[in-house]
């Protein structure tokens, strides 16, 4: 199907993060072909399956986050030669013809683009070829997020096991300039503050809607107006046990999972991986007292997103037991540890020096095409 320009939509998933977003995006990945016979545009040049490389691109110059201080070191770009590539390659993709919508997925919208300036870097990229933009923002109660939240915040590198609740936001947010302040609590948390950054998108339209774990895909079903028989569920981003995220929090105190370049250290994440699929169990749960305590923090801001768009959060957390204890876990996982203790040791510490030269190389052809 086609439609002429005047008629163009661009969807743009922005999360939350935890909300079935690797379901989203590995869908959109699996599907692209079938999609694009449809109509539908879906990226690749912004990353595949995720669009991290735009959002990388629409961060402010100094502002450097870990997703972005791994694009820049992989591309062997400044910041802002990086947002100029990414942009020049985005624009060639959408200057095809034959598509009436466009998406972009990419949960770190809603997380890291916090200034108005970074949003709006978002939307001029996409205007030039579209008629129409509809955010599609999925929320889940906040305690629920944090803990969920939690398991990927091991993966990128965390290192405490008991800090569910904690601000987390130093970590990916290495370069911040002076005076910009990132928490968790109002950037992450806060759901009319997110509702609020992209409301103020002119002619914009907001599509909000709760987390269902049981369809993941249907809000972007709904925003596509795609027909329902063409959906199929691909597996979710699972939280971790409460033995593998002890372990992983352990190990990560010894060994990096993003080096100083800001590359990723594969070989250990790869270890981390290992221990998602061998250490397997429940998701780790936390006690109730504390989930409400948490959720009771954001009262008067769940109040506003109520009153701006009719969603409610649920109230009860009988789901979250009344105790719970890990104390014993040490002592039940010291074998495992030890396994991957030495099987971590066997890992590089430091970048590979081919790496580090490949990089280096990369760097001054970049140079050599700009002079």
């Amino acid at each position: 199907m086609t439609q002429d320009r005047a008629g163009r939509l661009a969807v743009v998933h922005v999360g939350l993060e935890k909300t079935g977003t690797t379901a989203v995006q590995a869908w959109l990945a699996q599907q692209r072909a079938a999609l694009r016979a449809e109509g539908v545009l879906v990226p690749q040049s912004p990353g595949v399956p995720n669009h991290t490389r735009l959002v990388a691109a629409c961060l402010d110059d100094d502002v450097v986050d870990n997703v972005k201080a791994h694009h820049m070191a992989a591309m062997a770009r400044s910041g802002p030669a990086l947002r100029a590539r990414v942009l020049r390659a985005l624009q060639a993709e959408l200057a095809q013809s034959g598509w009436s919508r466009l998406v972009v997925s990419c949960e770190l919208i809603s997380s890291r683009l916090h200034r108005p300036s970074e949003v709006d870097r978002l939307v001029a990229a996409l205007r030039p070829h579209v008629d129409r933009i509809r955010f599609v923002l999925v929320l889940r109660r906040q305690a629920d997020l944090a803990l969920s939240r939690f398991s990927s915040a091991l993966r990128a590198g965390h290192d405490r096991f008991d800090g569910v609740w904690d601000d987390l936001s130093a970590r990916s947010f290495p370069v911040l300039p002076p005076g910009r302040l990132v928490d968790d609590m109002s950037e992450y948390f806060d759901f009319d503050r997110i509702l609020s950054r992209l409301d103020r998108i002119e002619g914009a339209e907001v599509a909000v809607s709760l987390f269902d774990p049981q369809d993941p895909l249907g809000p972007l079903h709904r925003a596509l107006d795609l027909p329902v028989a063409a959906l199929t569920l691909p597996p979710r981003n699972a939280a971790l046990s409460a033995p593998a995220q002890w372990l992983i929090a352990t190990l990560n105190r010894d060994h990096a999972v993003q080096f100083p370049s800001g590359l990723r250290n594969t070989a250990y994440q790869a270890l981390l991986r290992r221990i998602e699929d061998q250490v397997t169990g429940p998701p780790r749960q936390m006690p109730r007292v504390e989930a409400e305590a948490f959720q009771d923090q954001f009262t008067a801001s769940n109040a506003r997103v109520s009153d701006r768009t009719g969603i409610r959060f649920a109230t009860d957390f009988s789901r979250f037991p009344l105790r719970i204890s890990h104390e014993d876990l040490p002592r039940r996982a010291a074998e495992a540890l030890a396994r991957y203790r030495a099987a971590a040791a066997t890992l590089p510490q430091t970048e590979p020096p081919v790496q580090v030269l490949m990089r280096r190389l990369r760097r001054a052809a970049a140079d050599v095409r700009l002079r």
